[in-house]
C-alpha cells in the first residue's frame, strides 16, 4: 500500500505572554540591546512581521516585558486586603523586587525604570497604594512611602544588577556596599525612619 503522507505540524499560535516571555529570555541572555523585533522574531522561527500581531512597536514590546515583570513580583495575593501591617507590606514589596532583579538583572531595570504614567506601571502603583492605605496609612503617607521605597529599592537594585559581574574585583570592604545584604539593611532603616517622621511624627496611619 502507499505510505501515507504525515501532515505538516501545525505552526504554534504566538501570544503576546509568550512574545514578552521569549524576549526576557533574549534580554537575559544576550543583553537588552540585543532585542531587536527581527532577533527576537528569528529566535522564535516567525517572519519579523508577524510580531506586530501581538505589539504595535517595540515600546509596546516593552510595555509587555514589564507587564510580565510586574506580574512576576507576585505581590497582592499572599494576604486578603487590609490584613498585613504597613511595615510588613513594605518589607515583603521590597523584597519581592529584590528577588527579581536577582531572577532577571538584565530585564528588571525595564520595570525599575519605567515611567509611572506607562499602562502597566500606573495600575501596579495605585494597587500598591491601596494596600498601603488598608494596612493603615492615610492616602498621603501611603503616596508618600510608596515614592521614597520605591526610589530606594529602583535605585540600589539597578546598581546592584548592572555593577554585579565587576563587584569581586573592586578593593576589600567597596564591593560590600552594593551587595545585597546592604539592600536588606537599608529596609530596616528605611521602615524605621518611615515610621518615625512620616507615621508616629505626625502624617497619618495607625502606629
Amino acid at each position: 500500500m502507499p505510505s501515507r503522507q504525515e501532515a505538516p505540524a501545525a505552526r504554534p499560535v504566538l501570544s503576546r505572554r509568550e512574545l514578552a516571555a521569549a524576549a526576557i529570555e533574549l534580554i537575559e541572555r544576550d543583553g537588552l540591546d540585543a532585542l531587536t523585533m527581527r532577533r527576537l522574531a528569528s529566535g522564535l522561527g516567525f517572519a519579523p512581521m508577524s510580531l506586530y500581531t501581538h505589539v504595535r512597536s517595540r515600546d509596546d514590546l516593552i510595555d509587555a516585558i514589564v507587564e510580565q515583570l510586574i506580574e512576576r513580583l507576585g505581590l497582592g495575593d499572599d494576604d486578603p486586603v487590609g490584613t498585613a501591617d504597613w511595615r510588613e507590606l513594605v518589607r515583603r514589596t521590597l523584597g519581592a523586587y529584590r528577588d527579581l532583579a536577582v531572577a532577571l538583572p538584565r530585564s528588571f531595570e525595564l520595570l525599575a525604570l519605567a515611567p509611572y504614567g506607562t499602562a502597566p506601571v500606573a495600575p501596579h502603583l495605585l494597587a500598591t497604594i491601596a494596600r498601603l492605605e488598608a494596612a493603615g496609612l492615610d492616602p498621603e503617607a501611603a503616596r508618600e512611602i510608596l515614592g521614597i521605597v520605591d526610589g530606594y529599592a529602583s535605585g540600589f537594585l539597578v546598581v546592584w544588577a548592572r555593577s554585579r559581574e565587576t563587584a569581586a574585583a573592586e578593593a576589600d570592604g567597596v564591593a560590600a556596599l552594593r551587595d545585597l545584604a546592604m539592600f536588606d539593611r537599608g529596609i530596616d532603616a528605611i521602615i524605621a525612619g518611615l515610621d518615625a517622621t512620616l507615621v508616629r511624627g505626625g502624617v497619618g496611619g495607625r502606629a
